[in-house]
């Protein structure tokens, strides 16, 4: 009667780096099913790890290998190299080791049928003791190799730093590298359409009224501007690309601003802020004093319509769209009005009106665009200066902080100290600040169609001192421009009667 053959699950790792130490796939896989073929073993199981570092045990499949010990589900582990099993040493070896003799990790005692583990190069638990000290003596060499491997990479990342190249990996938002006009390797240049958006953004933080920061956010999602490692820009996303120190040029070495030898804060890289620009957005957007997170309009002319009997803000509201039975029509969108809120609040309005949405958004869009279309569109830019030496002062705190961790003496202590007090001398000081109007070469129709909902308000807010709704008459649909009452914020330039211009806006 022939005995029945032992159950091999195999595994293999395949690590992330795809380098020599990188064997192939294929051929691993091949000398394990030889090694089994030759042991008279039967494969009921192949794992693969394909990329995945060994110094993280929670590998997916590796544990679906120890799991078919734990489970008895096969007699013999196979591997191509042991030391590849593992790069963090004795404490990942002790765990496996308790796999193979089937004891519990906790009370060492046996839970479950002990296995056999063999590899490729002649190691095999069946050995003994022999095999106890070269097991536990390949996973200390496969963490030491790890080690030495990390620390080449720290050491070439800091001298590529230093020498002002980029070591790899994903480019900080608003750059992207390039290979360098003077030499090997790669450095970091601005990414033109990134950096213009982040400066953007930047002047409408910085503008003397403020933009709200959820409507800079949402305005960067509008314009299909895409974040570098996310799927869409949150406060959070935002807030770290505009006060981090990649946006000034800079790079961390054990996350500090790398210095030269003089202690001055190195910059490889060009900046696409300007460091009084950073240390102020840095104070606009810290935890107190934070701006407000403003509201979203849900139509172009919310808040600007005015009851001609009360003069109540209109509000918009939404209503179903009804049959002549009165019956519900599930398949069309509500109607949208802006309507008197009076009544409802219990309060007396003797006319109050109501205008459909669509229309008066129109004919007003129309009216403003007929009016100053053409006009170009310019933008507020606030230069900031005068701020360099609390940023400066700044860096030194957080420094000075991290050293406190590890040398928590008097001096360190009396530096910080120091630091704090400078600090608050400078920023009492008068920012100098200087707002100017800068040319887009937009028209601003051509803004117009770019904008969002809050932006395009916001120009109708500026343009129109009043907007005034009076009741409507039957008739023909449309909107009567009779019912509008407006008044310009300024008067439009003299020449060409807005009507005409209205007029050629809808013909043209």
């Amino acid at each position: 009667m022939t005995r029945p053959r032992k159950r091999a699950s195999l595994y293999v790792r395949l690590s992330v780096a795809a380098d020599a130490e990188n064997l192939s796939l294929d051929g691993m896989i091949t000398d394990m099913r030889t090694l089994c073929e030759r042991e008279g073993l039967e494969e009921v199981a192949l794992h693969v790890d394909d990329g995945r570092t060994g110094g993280r045990r929670d590998r997916d499949e590796f544990q679906a290998w120890l799991q078919d010990a734990r489970q008895a589900k096969c007699d013999v582990l196979v591997n191509p190299v042991t030391d590849r099993l593992t790069r963090e040493g004795l404490n990942v070896a002790a765990t496996i080791l308790d796999v193979v003799e089937g004891k519990d990790p906790e009370t060492g005692r046996l839970v479950h049928p002990p296995v056999r583990l063999v590899d490729c190069n002649g190691l095999d638990s069946l050995h003994g003791d022999a095999f106890r000290f070269r097991f536990v003596i390949q996973a200390e060499v496969g963490r030491a190799e790890r080690e030495r491997i990390r620390q080449r990479a720290r050491d070439r990342e800091r001298r590529l730093k230093r020498a002002g190249r980029w070591g790899g990996g994903t480019p900080p938002f608003g750059y992207r590298a390039v290979p360098n006009p003077e030499g090997a390797g790669w450095v970091l240049e601005i990414e033109p359409d990134e950096a213009q958006a982040i400066r953007t953004a930047a002047e409408a933080l910085l503008k003397p009224e403020p933009d709200p920061f959820t409507r800079v956010v949402r305005r960067l999602n509008h314009q299909g501007v895409r974040a570098r490692r996310a799927k869409q820009w949150t406060r959070v996303t935002l807030r770290r690309v505009l006060t981090g120190d990649a946006i000034l040029g800079r790079v961390s070495e054990n996350g500090r601003p790398l210095r030269d030898a003089d202690g001055q804060i190195m910059t490889p890289f060009p900046a696409v802020l300007s460091v009084a620009q950073v240390t102020a957005l840095r104070a606009h957007l810290s935890g107190n004093g934070q701006p407000s997170l403003g509201g979203r309009p849900s139509r172009v002319l919310s808040g600007l319509l005015s009851c001609h009997s009360c003069h109540a803000v209109l509000q918009v509201h939404h209503r179903a769209r009804r049959t002549r039975k009165g019956e519900k029509k599930t398949d069309a969108p509500p109607a949208v009005s802006y309507r008197c809120p009076t009544r409802g609040w219990g309060g007396v309005c003797e006319a109050a009106v109501t205008v459909s949405a669509d229309v008066v958004d129109a004919y007003v869009t129309d009216l403003y665009l007929a009016t100053v279309g053409h006009m170009p569109y310019f933008v507020e830019r606030t230069v900031v200066s005068g701020l360099e030496e609390l940023a400066a002062v700044e860096a030194d705190i957080k420094e000075t902080l991290s050293d406190l961790a590890t040398e928590a003496d008097a001096d360190t202590f009396a530096r910080l100290q120091r630091l704090q007090a400078r600090q608050k001398e400078l920023s009492a000081m008068d920012t100098d600040r200087r707002t100017e109007l800068v040319p887009t070469g937009l028209t601003m129709a051509e803004h117009w169609e770019r904008a969002m909902v809050d932006d395009r308000r916001e120009l109708l807010a500026d343009a129109f001192e009043l907007l005034m709704i009076h009741p409507g008459k039957r008739g023909p649909k449309g909107f009567d421009p009779r019912r509008l009452t407006r008044v310009w914020a300024e008067e439009p330039d003299a020449g060409e009667d807005e009507e005409e211009r209205l007029a050629a806006g809808r013909t043209g």
